[in-house]
């Protein structure tokens, strides 16, 4: 079979296919034939030594696929069965704890970036019925971070309004959730053409920060000075921004380090707002079941930008960098 590792030492020019066998079946564990993956800006990260990843080290946190063989333990899948990566496999229900953090596909142990996984069963969900394994690949990450900060971390409301910057997979997720639980969003990019397919997907208020940087200021502006009640924070750079839109009482997910990973930010917002800020990472299994039932009934479709074929995964990979993309960028085997 085929997978997509880094080999010899970090860096996007290191990454290659590789032949492998396919996994044996251990009593607990699920084979799947993948059929799509997806990339995140974690990919990237990890190709690129962030996290020191001991090499040669197979790619990837996302990929949907067929269920081929079960082991005699397994309990909740079949063969034939439709399924998704659960990114922290040890994370199934309740608070993250640091031991689950060793789990993470991909990133402390190998990713499924493979023609065939093989994986226990808590590392694995049903994809909705309506989803192809295109979209389905999308979900992992970006669809359950924005679900686990729109939902469980600011708690939005219908009638409330959200804040939300780009328009990269989390940020189109969590305009489209937002707007499936009746909120107002409004939108930041630098791309005209990327607010416009936000605006189709439903985004209320758009402002392009190229043309306005203090774009703070125009959002201010376009709500009569109200603001956002909540914002999900992908730049964190500007995140001193943000706090100013945010009304009193306001919550903040940050979910990216687009901006880096350091940011100027006032305590004079926070302690006269009340505002509360709360890092978010992925969520539980119970977290990504929910999403799913959720996306369901309402007809939820991922937003795919581009599909490469598997073989192009240098150009996808620079091409996803670039951040030219709208929504997912998805690789098929």
């Amino acid at each position: 079979m085929r997978a997509i590792k880094v080999n010899n030492g970090y860096g996007l020019d290191q990454i290659e296919i590789t032949d492998y066998p396919v996994p044996e079946v251990g009593a607990d564990e699920v084979l799947v034939k993948v059929n799509a993956i997806s990339l995140n800006q974690l990919d990237i990260m990890v190709a690129e030594g962030i996290f020191g990843t001991p090499l040669p080290h197979i790619l990837g946190s996302d990929a949907s696929g067929v269920v081929v063989q079960v082991g005699h333990s397994v309990k909740h899948f079949a063969v034939g069965d439709r399924i998704c990566t659960h990114f922290i496999q040890d994370w199934q229900d309740g608070d993250l704890k640091a031991e689950y953090l060793k789990s993470r596909l991909g990133t402390d142990v190998n990713g499924v970036f493979s023609e065939y996984i093989c994986l226990s069963e808590r590392a694995l969900v049903k994809i909705p019925d309506h989803m192809s394994f295109t979209e389905a690949s999308t979900l992992p990450i970006a669809a359950l971070v924005a679900w686990e900060a729109v939902v469980n971390t600011v708690g939005i409301k219908p009638g409330q309004s959200l804040l939300v910057q780009g328009t990269g997979g989390a940020s189109v997720f969590a305009l489209q959730i937002a707007k499936m639980i009746g909120a107002k969003v409004i939108i930041t990019s630098g791309s005209d053409e990327k607010l416009e397919v936000a605006r189709k997907l439903g985004a209320d208020i758009t402002v392009n920060y190229r043309r306005y940087p203090e774009w703070q200021h125009r959002i201010l502006e376009l709500t009569d000075g109200e603001g956002a009640d909540v914002a999900v924070e992908m730049s964190w750079a500007e995140l001193n921004k943000t706090a100013e839109v945010v009304k009193l009482n306001g919550k903040i997910a940050v979910v990216g380090l687009l901006g880096g990973q350091f940011a100027e930010l006032s305590a004079f917002p926070v302690l006269q707002k009340s505002l509360t800020i709360h890092g978010v990472q992925v969520g539980s299994r119970t977290s990504f079941e929910d999403m799913i039932r959720a996306f369901g009934v309402n007809a939820i479709r991922p937003y795919i930008d581009r599909v490469f074929p598997v073989e192009d995964i240098a150009e996808a990979m620079k091409y996803f960098r670039n951040g030219k993309h709208i929504g997912k960028v998805v690789l098929t085997f």
